[in-house]
């Protein structure tokens, strides 16, 4: 079968014929119908991210199985399907507390073990969830980013006379923002950079109430639509070390910030403010089980909209086009169709 391998460290990869995996007696063999270019995987083609060699990338997918291992019980040979990104060992202190996004023995597709930049991949029973009639691979493949997302909203619990500000007009950030509208946010707002003047027209069109330019004052600009006060919840859904102090500078006393985006580098923040505002700052990883299920049911009922987000699509074995694409920032979500 066709796929991209990460091969050798530091940037790169190579696009090449590999043998098709054989499912073992937990797993399903799933051909391939859809799958995402996420900002792991981006790292772990650039190099940034420290995998072991050779790895298929590849995690936000859908497609059909093909084959069953011999223990496989709930799925057959002709099943739709996606799965989640976190194989847990379920025996560890936080798998028993229901954390497995936090499991001591985590396994991820695409990281630790083969993923979906292929014709083929073998996933584990415990981790598919089968896709409802009429949901497309499309919805299928976007369901990871989705639950990222929801589970940041379930940490924050938001309430109807909440005011949310979104950091970072990316796919999970425009997925925060629908998802928080959903659970009745009296007011949304996004903010991104001047460059990402089309994203912050998609968070519009898909329920924003307000769009900011990060370089606005935006303490002030909260106040002045919000009856002199600043919102009760910011998400960080971006990596950018600035976005942090912003958040504090939004949110009203004894508000919420939840960390999404992955910092790549270390932050100043100022602590102090935190403490005296009793502001509660909270990091969010990934998903839970219940979140991707959850999520499903959500994109069925047409409450999460998934294709105004899929701005390009391309062949998998035209993913160096779709790698120029992101690169050049002209992309939201590529999907690549192996």
């Amino acid at each position: 079968m066709l796929a991209v391998v990460k091969d050798k460290k530091g940037p790169g990869f190579t696009l090449k014929e590999v043998e098709i995996p054989k499912p073992k007696d937990d797993e399903v063999l799933i051909k391939v119908k859809a799958v995402g270019i996420c900002g792991t995987d981006l790292s772990i083609i650039n190099g940034n991210k420290d995998i072991k060699i050779p790895m298929i990338p590849g995690h936000e997918f859908s497609g059909d199985i093909v084959e069953v291992g011999k223990k496989v019980k709930e799925f057959k040979v002709g099943d739709r399907v996606s799965a989640a990104i976190v194989i847990s060992c379920g025996n560890c202190y936080y798998c028993r507390k229901g954390l497995e996004t936090l499991c001591d023995n985590i396994i991820e597709t695409g990281i630790h073990v083969n993923g979906a930049f292929a014709e083929y991949v073998a996933v584990n029973e415990k981790v598919l969830y089968k896709l409802p009639d009429g949901m497309t691979y499309e919805q299928g493949a976007s369901i990871d980013p989705i639950a990222s997302a929801y589970h940041s909203i379930k940490k924050a619990s938001i309430g109807s006379e909440d005011v949310v500000i979104v950091f970072g007009p990316g796919p999970i950030g425009i997925y925060i923002l629908q998802i928080a509208k959903v659970e009745g946010a009296k007011k949304a707002i996004c903010v991104g950079l001047k460059r990402n003047e089309r994203r912050l027209a998609l968070a519009k069109q898909l329920g924003a109430d307000y769009i900011f330019n990060f370089d606005e004052i935006l303490g002030e600009e909260i106040k002045r639509i919000n009856n002199n006060e600043l919102a009760d919840v910011a998400f960080v859904a971006t990596g950018s070390p600035q976005a942090l102090n912003a958040a504090l500078n939004c949110v009203r006393k004894h508000g919420k910030i939840v960390l999404v985006g992955m910092f790549h580098e270390l932050v100043t923040a100022n602590i102090v403010d935190v403490v005296r505002r009793e502001i509660q700052v909270e990091g969010s990883m990934c998903y839970s089980g219940i979140d991707f299920k959850e999520c499903i049911d959500l994109v069925k009922l047409g409450r999460i909209k998934v294709e105004s987000l899929i701005t390009h699509t391309f062949r998998l074995a035209e993913i160096s086009k779709a790698l120029e694409v992101i690169n050049k920032g002209n992309a939201m979500k590529i999907l690549l169709y192996p």
